[in-house]
C-alpha cells in the first residue's frame, strides 16, 4: 500500500516554478530542485516522474497564475476598455519593477523558457 503524500504539491510547483524562473530549465539541477520543493528526488521522481515533467507542471502552474491575474483586470467591464489596457500594462510593470527592487527581476518564465528552449 502506498503512503499518503505529506506535503503540499502545490507548494512543491511554486518551489520548482521560482527556481526554473531564476536559473532557467537546463541549469536547474536535481539538487536545487529538491532544495527548492523541499522534497527528495525520490518524492520528485515518484510525483513529477522527470525533470522535464515536473518543468511542464510548473510552467502551467506560472501561466495560469498570470493568467487569472490578467484576466480578472481584463474582463472587469464595467470599466472603459482603455482603462483596463492601461490597467493591466501598469500591473505587469509594477510587478517587474517590484521584483527588481527586491533583486529578482526575472521578466516573464514564459518568454524566458521560449528563449531558452527554442
Amino acid at each position: 500500500m502506498a503512503r499518503p503524500r505529506m506535503f503540499s504539491e502545490e507548494r512543491a510547483l511554486d518551489g520548482a516554478m521560482r527556481l526554473f524562473w531564476e536559473k532557467g530549465y537546463e541549469a536547474a539541477s536535481t539538487q536545487e530542485l529538491c532544495a527548492a520543493t523541499g522534497l527528495g528526488r525520490s518524492s520528485i521522481y515518484n510525483t513529477f516522474t522527470s525533470k522535464h515533467s515536473l518543468f511542464v507542471r510548473a510552467l502551467a502552474h506560472y501561466l495560469d497564475s498570470m493568467t487569472d491575474r490578467q484576466s480578472a483586470i481584463l474582463d472587469d467591464s464595467p470599466r472603459p476598455p482603455m482603462t483596463r489596457l492601461r490597467d493591466l500594462f501598469d500591473s505587469i510593470i509594477e510587478q517587474e519593477e517590484a521584483g527588481r527592487r527586491d533583486g529578482r527581476g526575472l521578466g516573464c518564465l514564459g518568454v524566458n523558457t521560449t528563449a531558452e528552449l527554442a
